[in-house]
């Protein structure tokens, strides 16, 4: 009787996918296979001195080379030598995909039933045409996280247009970014405007102007922190949007409370005025958590719009925060300081 020891015929293999998104580019030929009718001791025997690229597994076919089952090698040695295959065989439905499966979606289906290595089926004919191993399988989930970080940093599509951001002729370059820079001048400009509202104000209380700085710098250093732990979280998470939001807003507040209260002696014994630090310490708990909003969706929101938001997150967040700060500490200051 002549058995198996690598998969008899592939010349009806399809060709191997070029893109690199389906299983098709992983596919190992080169694996132990069996029939049914054999026994656990036979193909055991039969096994021994092979090389495969792959031998965590024997893949059990039928007569005309469908899969039916397969045997992890753990079972295989522990089994009796007069056991057949088939009753030592798992359900071959969960551990195969069909050859044009998308990879994310293999790799899911991997994970979810806690398997180390997938075979892969002809779908027209359920013909096994070989597997994809472990190694392939942690490949695919860097690979994918690789691009769900990319897109969560705003590289839509390939990665050449954000290498060519980076190595194109500094005039290319600045063609770019300067879009999102007229944006910014323009809330630059927004923001000088309002502050012009309040020069009588702050002509009669000058302390107040001393303290600007500060505010927008706190404010906008906590928003960059919740902008980067957010691009670079998003991408190791398939959390909801909503929680995330609501845990990052909720840093953001506590943030600016303890700024707040570490402010408001350091202000008061050195200023004298109750009213000013109390402005700045609301001020700063304030500014923080709507900094920090903003710092969660910029990122995510021009992601969506499909804009590139490594060029357009930064200035457009930083301009709407710092105007926003500045309003924030005005209006306050008008209730308490004006």
């Amino acid at each position: 009787m002549t058995v198996m020891s690598r998969i008899p015929t592939l010349d009806r293999l399809p060709p191997v996918e070029t893109n690199g998104q389906t299983v098709g580019r992983y596919l190992v030929t080169s694996v132990p296979v069996a029939r049914s009718r054999e026994s656990a001791g036979e193909a055991r025997a039969r096994l021994i001195g092979q090389r495969f690229d792959d031998a965590s597994h024997v893949f059990v076919l039928a007569e005309d080379g469908r899969l039916i089952g397969v045997v992890a090698i753990r079972d295989l040695l522990g089994a009796p030598e007069t056991t057949p295959l088939h009753d030592i065989a798992r359900n071959a439905q969960a551990y195969s995909v069909s050859f044009d499966a998308d990879r994310e979606v293999a790799a899911s289906v991997a994970i979810r039933a806690g398997l180390s290595i997938l075979a892969v089926c002809d779908d027209a004919e359920g013909r096994f045409l070989g597997a994809v191993p472990a190694r392939a399988l942690m490949t695919i989930l860097r690979d994918e996280h690789l691009e769900d970080l990319h897109h969560m940093v705003g590289i839509l599509g390939k990665s050449e247009a954000a290498k060519d951001a980076l190595t194109a002729a500094p005039h290319r370059r600045a063609l770019y970014r300067l879009p999102w820079l007229l944006v910014g001048m323009a809330g630059s400009a927004a923001a000088t405007a309002m502050m012009s509202r309040f020069e009588t104000a702050l002509s009669a209380h000058i302390a107040v102007a001393f303290f600007i700085p500060a505010i927008i710098y706190l404010a906008d250093s906590v928003g960059t922190q919740s902008e980067v732990v957010v691009v670079r979280g998003l991408s190791l998470t398939d959390s909801a949007l909503l929680p995330l939001f609501a845990g990052e807003l909720g840093t953001g507040a506590l943030l600016g409370a303890m700024l707040g209260c570490l402010a408001f002696p350091i202000v008061w014994f050195f200023f004298s005025s109750v009213g000013l630090a109390a402005t700045v310490g609301i001020s700063l708990a304030v500014a923080s958590t709507i900094a920090t909003a903003f710092g969660f969706l910029m990122p995510w929101l021009f992601a969506r719009l499909g804009y590139d938001a490594a060029l357009g997150s930064g200035p457009v967040a930083t301009v709407v925060q710092d105007t926003f700060s500045l309003l924030t500490y005005f209006v306050v200051a008008s209730f308490l300081v004006f």
